[in-house]
């Protein structure tokens, strides 16, 4: 099984496109009016480890992934077998798979597509407009917490201050980055802080402009692995956010942003910028993630995110 599947990927080298079975092109006759949304034969897995699938059809903006089962090819339980283990190798990737039989098509490919359209419509009226990931290094943030509530605590002895849950913080996070909608939440921690973030793995949280939904993982090289992780699943996000402050994120962020610089004007001034990604992190004299173009990815200082979950006004960051 691969660690992060579901990664589009190029046919393997023995591989030649077989002409269209009859099935295949009485399906693609019905579909015409998707032509220009629909892709055939797509490829997805690891190219590296051969663990390669081909679907039959993709819908690639809604992430939906139409498979015909012809008889001949679907119809022994070894067959059955190899493609339940695909259906839930795409699903776990984030895919919505629509399955029809030989039959169906050959009774009505007109039918057949009139659900593909129907759930492609439904999939694209639920889905956000942008889909919106954010990293958070937990080990990082839990030191700047402490941190920030010292050093607020000598500013403000008093009032009663308190290091605020990430639970609590993330909204305030993803405030002062600008953010909006739908945001899914991959929180990496070393093995002894496991308890603090196990309780909200699997969690949905609303938040005054959308929601947030947690995904929490501990293990020993957590940060190599949040790294894999955003580029193992770069392809199922628009947007990327690192709430880190550490070297070993400077390859995966660049990997994933675009190579080339966009413009954006305030007021009378223009100033180029790196799109698709923000980051929480420490301030320019402190921080480590100015490597390559990245002192040109939008940014905050975590310390106004943590102190805003704290209670703190503006005017008192």
């Amino acid at each position: 099984m691969m660690k992060y599947p579901g990664h589009p990927t190029t046919p393997p080298s023995w591989y030649r496109d077989d002409t269209p079975s009859p099935i295949e092109s009485a399906f693609t006759e019905a579909a015409a009016d998707l032509a220009e949304k629909i892709q055939r034969e797509h490829w997805f897995g690891d190219s590296q480890k051969h663990h390669r699938f081909r679907v039959d059809f993709l819908l690639k903006d809604a992430r939906l992934i139409i498979e015909l089962d012809g008889h001949e090819y679907h119809s022994t339980k070894e067959q059955i077998a190899r493609d339940m283990q695909r259906q839930r190798y795409l699903a776990r990737a984030g895919y919505t798979v629509l399955r029809f039989t030989g039959r169906e098509i050959h009774q009505s490919a007109d039918q057949c597509v009139a659900i593909v359209r129907e759930t492609y419509r439904e999939i694209l009226q639920r889905a956000p407009a942008k889909y919106r990931v954010m990293y958070v290094d937990y080990s990082f943030l839990q030191k700047q917490t402490h941190a920030t509530l010292r050093l607020y605590k000598r500013l403000y002895p008093e009032r009663k201050l308190c290091a605020p849950s990430l639970g609590e913080l993330i909204p305030h996070a993803i405030k002062w980055l600008h953010e909006k909608s739908f945001i899914t939440v991959y929180v990496f921690a070393p093995p002894h802080l496991e308890d603090e973030i196990k309780a909200l793995d699997s969690e949905v949280l609303e938040y005054e402009k959308g929601e947030v939904k947690f995904t929490a993982r501990a293990s020993e090289f957590y940060s190599i692995d949040l790294g894999e992780h955003m580029q193992g699943y770069a392809h199922l996000f628009d947007e990327f956010i690192l709430i880190a402050d550490d070297p070993v994120y400077v390859d995966p962020l660049i990997a994933v942003l675009p190579h080339q610089l966009s413009q954006r004007a305030v007021g009378e001034f223009t100033h180029e910028y790196l799109a698709n990604g923000k980051l929480l992190r420490l301030g320019n004299e402190e921080t480590s993630l100015i490597a390559g173009n990245l002192n040109r990815v939008l940014w905050q200082d975590v310390g106004y995110a943590i102190g805003s979950a704290m209670g703190l006004h503006f005017h008192e960051l």
